[in-house]
């Protein structure tokens, strides 16, 4: 009974911090007309930003789960192991997903000093 109340608890809070940011944003969604190149890349970005916010809730929920895993462990080895390492792969998660979307700014740093 216990974990199927807590899977929906740790989404819920998860996702919290998506959804408050995304609700300051007050922003109305904006029309989608395509003239050229550059609202095409405008588009991909926005995409690109949903999932980078998407991608760091569901690593959140991850890390809440772990810790839940490693709190309920006890004295269980086996679950405490299972606990680091799904710790672990939530932090390679985020960082992988931190790299990723930063990715564009890091070369067109590299890209505009050497050019100068």
């Amino acid at each position: 009974m216990k974990k199927k109340i807590v899977l929906p608890f740790l989404i819920i809070v998860g996702l919290m911090p998506t959804i408050l940011i995304m609700a300051q944003t007050n922003e109305a969604l904006p029309t989608i007309q395509v003239k050229n190149v550059d609202d095409v890349i405008k588009i991909i970005n926005n995409v690109a930003a949903w999932m980078y916010r998407i991608i760091l809730a569901i690593a959140g929920i991850f890390v809440l789960m772990a810790a839940f895993t490693f709190f309920s462990a006890g004295e269980k080895t086996e679950n405490v192991k299972k606990a680091r390492n799904q710790i672990y792969y939530a932090v390679v998660a985020l960082v992988v997903a931190v790299l990723a979307f930063s990715i564009k700014e890091i070369v067109i740093k590299i890209l505009t000093t050497t050019t100068k």
